[in-house]
């Protein structure tokens, strides 16, 4: 708002005041990778590097100083000006006197009411005491205006103006769709996608999405993850004019993320057909989801899915008439088990799985020790591209990313525990501790433990600690690890989360008794009551906090996401009997590869073996350069 003292004949002449809130080259034969895989890992005829994408749009200038404090005020702005900004800091003096004359009166509770109107008198017209000549100008009356006097001043904010006064008085935050907040969970559209009858342009309806008129905004992001993926870029050039997965039926169930959406059209552009559900309630980007069904593929997934959609939206992509799954992508292995229990016969036509968290990992070898695996998996998550890249690094910059976004809480100082030591847990650690965080450790491990203990951790029991911690983070991938006890007696607003795939981490179900209260604070965040008043404040319900409360690397994710095609074409093009019914790590020359590819990145350059060095430590001079027993 603007507050003046003008005249009434020269009010546009006076400035306003203006207040506001500041604020891969070759393969060798004894390594056994299939012909597709390798041709998948040459370098393309032309040689060189796909080229870099198109910068990203400019975004539009934010408006300057230039634009005026009319503009920031104007009437659509929604602006209500605040009383208790123009109180004086000493409430006994009743006028506010402006350095023209005229004046204020503010009373001692902070009221602003108009002044009374003077009358300045003036000499006649004639010559001064020093001789110059005195123009008789016209009498002055002085009033109080504000820029837009349709707003009265006690007047109570409307519903906009009260959420814009929490913010800069700017409405560019608004305005702008830089957030993805802004199209995702800003939908006042509480229709539940199953009952939405939708179509994308070319007429197709073979998907189940948020919104399709979205597509447009989750395009960009799709755009902008293409520039922070190079491996996957790279390998959709050098390996699509073979199509090494043409003929392949891809059914995938991991987090619809823009970075996914980039791995499902590589797929696409080596010859794969691809159909996709969710593994996880609140990960989804609708927008995202929103443009790869645009762009034809069948998509089965949004935001905010209760359990039943969740299982619906798995079995839409599963059990389709005239077609058939040959190859399964998965992530957590609901997608596997629910074939398993529902679809056993469809494993008769599936030649292979590729799993890459630890949860579907556990899935898997329980099956495979059980004489139940029907055909050969691919472990990812053992990986060390996954492992030493996406675990750790990703969960590094991911967690703080999420806690903020959650809670706006500042770090230092704060006593967190972090449980498992895992490259999870250690990501984790390593953040917070930078963050000056106090960082306890729980582990069953004695070698994980003993390495948290080398990087200066003080390793405990849950129950030492439990009291006394402001934060508890799980990443485990077991269950049960915080039970309801714990939760019993955590101190009051002790922040809740977990960091593993799986949401048994916490017991939640334990929470959802009569008497205690849960209140939804904001999107993904909510207190548990207790009833003498003690609360915790849970994260996600318990579910994976990167990627259900903020977002994560793309660069990183581009690592693993390279890994999961590599692995669908060797699995895919490999000869019957290579690989038998059970669980496999990736080749590790195929690691090596999807690690080269990212090396360019940083304009890195590798050091070569000489004929001697590389004779003298018995490798070959394209590698692999590690054993498989060896733990990097």
């Amino acid at each position: 708002m603007s507050v003046q003292v003008v005249s009434a004949a020269a009010a546009a002449k006076v400035p306003e005041v203006e207040l506001k809130d500041l604020s891969p080259s070759e393969a060798e034969s004894q390594l056994g990778l299939s012909t597709a895989a390798v041709g998948a890992m040459a370098p393309p005829a032309g040689g060189g590097d796909p080229e870099a994408p198109a910068p990203a749009a400019e975004r539009p200038p934010v408006p300057g100083p230039g634009s005026g404090p009319a503009a920031a005020l104007s009437p659509a702005a929604g602006k209500v000006p605040q009383a208790s900004a123009m109180k004086r800091s000493d409430p006994h003096h009743q006028h506010q006197r402006h350095r023209d004359g005229g004046e204020a009166l503010v009373s001692p509770d902070g009221t602003v009411t108009e002044a009374p109107r003077t009358v300045k008198k003036f000499p006649r017209s004639g010559t001064g005491a020093t001789g110059n000549r005195i123009q008789k100008p016209e009498a002055q009356y002085h009033t109080i205006q504000f820029a837009d006097q349709k707003q009265e001043f006690n007047k109570r904010p409307t519903k906009i103006g009260r959420r814009s006064l929490s913010r800069s008085i700017s409405q560019s935050s608004t305005d702008s769709y830089s957030s993805a907040a802004s199209y995702t969970d800003s939908s006042d559209d509480e229709t539940s996608p199953r009952d939405k009858q939708q179509k994308n342009s070319k007429g197709s309806s073979d998907f189940c999405v948020k919104n399709i008129k979205q597509a447009e905004f989750g395009r960009r992001e799709i755009e902008i993850a293409e520039q922070e993926m190079p491996a996957l870029m790279a390998l959709r050039k050098r390996a699509q004019g073979e199509k090494p997965l043409a003929g392949a039926k891809i059914v995938g169930c991991t987090h619809i993320t823009a970075q996914t959406a980039v791995l499902m059209e590589t797929l696409g552009a080596l010859g794969a057909q691809c159909r996709w559900a969710a593994c996880n309630i609140y990960s989804t980007l609708n927008e995202v989801a929103a443009a790869l069904a645009e762009s034809g593929f069948p998509v089965f997934a949004w935001k905010g899915e209760s359990e039943d959609d969740f299982w619906w939206c798995i079995d839409r992509c599963v059990n389709v008439e005239g077609w058939q799954p040959n190859m399964i992508l998965d992530d957590g292995g609901d997608l596997t088990h629910w074939i398993y229990k529902k679809y056993p016969n469809m494993f008769k036509k599936i030649k292979g799985i590729v799993e890459e968290s630890v949860t579907g990992v556990h899935r898997l070898y329980q099956l495979s020790k059980a004489g139940k695996l029907c055909v050969p998996a691919m472990n990812v998550n053992d990986s060390v591209t996954k492992q030493k890249f996406d675990n750790l690094y990703c969960c590094r910059e991911s967690i703080l990313d999420g806690l903020k976004r959650t809670t706006d809480m500042m770090f230092g100082g704060k006593q967190v525990v972090v449980c498992g030591y895992g490259e999870v847990g250690k990501g984790c650690c390593a953040a917070l501790k930078a963050m000056g965080s106090i960082v306890y450790v729980t582990e069953i491990d004695p070698i994980c433990a003993l390495q948290a203990c080398m990087d200066g951790f003080r390793l405990v029991k849950l129950n030492e600690v439990i009291r006394q911690v402001d934060i508890v983070i799980t990443c485990t991938g077991n269950k049960n690890v915080v039970t309801r006890e714990h939760l019993d007696r955590m101190k009051n607003s002790c922040i809740v989360c977990n960091m593993g795939h799986s949401n048994t981490e916490i017991d939640v179900a334990s929470l959802r008794t009569p008497e205690l209260t849960w209140e939804r604070v904001r999107s993904q965040v909510d207190h548990v009551i207790w009833p003498d008043g003690k609360r915790i404040v849970l994260l996600a319900e318990g579910r994976l906090l990167n990627l259900s409360c903020s977002t994560v690397p793309t660069f990183v994710l581009s690592i693993t996401a390279t890994t999961q095609a590599l692995a669908l074409i060797e699995l895919y093009n490999a000869p019957e009997g290579r690989y038998k019914q059970d669980v496999y790590l990736l080749p590790k020359k195929m690691d090596e590869y999807v690690a080269s590819l990212h090396l360019p990145t940083f304009d890195a350059h590798l050091t070569e073996l000489t004929d001697e060095q590389a004779k003298y430590l018995g490798l070959n001079k394209n590698g692999p350069f590690k054993p498989n027993y060896y733990r990097y």
